[in-house]
């Protein structure tokens, strides 16, 4: 199966089913299912500028993509939005004059965990924490898993 597709490689589904396909095809469909609340959710907290929501999404999305073999997208591409969203967060709270007690919290909590990662990453989610950017990622993200919907549309087929 591995190296057959372009989008996702199965094999970590195959090592934690011990190669039993019923239970392969249950997590795939399972996957499936969820890409509408991913796809719907993005748009919908972008329409928005629920930079909260667009986070917690990404970080969902992460590992149901990553459990698909779609590594790239889950660890760079999600995280990546996951990250550009909370630094709009940031911005959004560093910039409203009236902040409550929590509000505060919140933003100390988003600085502190953004300034966790290594200051590489941390230069790129701040020359790029632009719309823009964070609306090529969430593009992409459809535009793989609609590929990648299709591959295991086909892969379960044959179970």
């Amino acid at each position: 199966m591995e190296g057959e597709h372009k989008f996702i490689n199965l094999s970590y589904l195959e090592g934690i089913a011990e190669g039993d396909k019923d239970i392969i095809k249950e997590l795939i469909e399972i996957f499936i299912e969820q890409i509408p609340e991913f796809t719907d959710g993005f748009e919908e907290s972008m329409l928005r500028n629920d930079w909260v929501k667009v986070a917690a999404i990404a970080h969902k999305a992460k590992s149901s993509v990553m459990s698909m073999g779609m590594e790239e997208l889950g660890s760079v591409d999600l995280k990546n939005m996951e990250l550009l969203a909370k630094q709009f967060r940031i911005i959004e709270l560093s910039e409203k004059k009236d902040k409550n007690e929590k509000q505060n919290e919140e933003l100390t909590k988003l600085i502190q965990n953004l300034e966790s990662y290594p200051k590489d990453r941390i230069k790129w989610i701040l020359e790029n924490a632009n719309k823009e950017n964070l609306q090529n990622l969430i593009d992409k993200f459809n535009s793989h898993c609609e590929s990648a919907v299709g591959e295991l549309n086909i892969e379960i087929s044959t179970y």
